[in-house]
């Protein structure tokens, strides 16, 4: 007989994660819905930029390389994104409270961050929620970088503190609180055995969890998934 689990949690329910296997998202889920910050987090979420990268192949081995980045514009009007949030904010503000309040609020919107756990509890609490806390310190080389530079980028953090990419330091770029994030996981023990380790170090992971995850990214186009 299958165990039944909690698949929702936000806050301290969180601690509660089980320890087992299986897969976890986390989605963007305000407990208190304030307009101006919902509408710079969100806005943090349309503006990433991607960078274009184009080359021409010339005689004698030459190549001419440019990279950019891409602005993005929205619909004939051609909105930038932080536009586009101000209208719906105007217009429908007593939208954005129902459907931040709601319980289906994961259901209609797509995840910051997806990916696999041996131990839901130890990757979902311990790793990510964790570690963001520890971000909101003042001791903390991010918060102090954050407090001197805070249009930063999430590049430019791991760039400048040599620190690799992670959901928290996602969410602590964005100025998005603890409080504000709520994690759905489906348990299963159906992993391959070579799921291998749940640590953020690409170099360690196994073809199994490179395959899976690389799936996940595509069905799911998680908002800050490794790209």
């Amino acid at each position: 007989m299958t165990q039944e689990y909690k698949t929702s949690f936000q806050g301290n329910q969180i601690t509660k994660v089980p320890t087992e296997s299986g897969l976890y998202a986390w989605y963007y889920k305000p407990l208190v819905v304030d307009e101006g910050n919902i509408a710079k987090t969100l806005s943090s979420f349309l503006q990433d930029s991607p960078k274009a990268v184009a080359q021409i192949e010339m005689r004698y081995g030459l190549r001419l390389v440019s990279e950019f980045f891409l602005k993005p514009e929205f619909g004939s009007q051609r909105q930038s994104p932080p536009d586009l949030i101000e209208q719906v904010i105007n217009e429908s503000s007593s939208f954005l409270v129902d459907f931040f309040k709601s319980s289906e609020t994961q259901h209609f919107s797509r995840p910051i961050y997806i990916g696999i756990a041996k131990n839901l509890n130890d990757r979902v609490y311990k790793q990510h929620y964790t570690s963001l806390i520890e971000m909101y310190d003042m001791r903390s080389p991010v918060y102090r970088h954050l407090s001197l530079n805070p249009n930063s980028t999430v590049q430019e953090v791991m760039d400048k503190l040599n620190i690799p990419h992670t959901f928290a330091l996602e969410a602590r770029v964005r100025n998005i609180a603890p409080r504000d994030l709520a994690v759905n996981i489906f348990v299963t023990n159906s992993l391959p055995k070579d799921i291998g380790s749940d640590i953020d170090a690409p170099e360690l992971e196994t073809p199994a969890r490179r395959a899976l995850e690389r799936l996940l990214q595509l069905v799911a186009d998680p908002i800050c998934g490794r790209r």
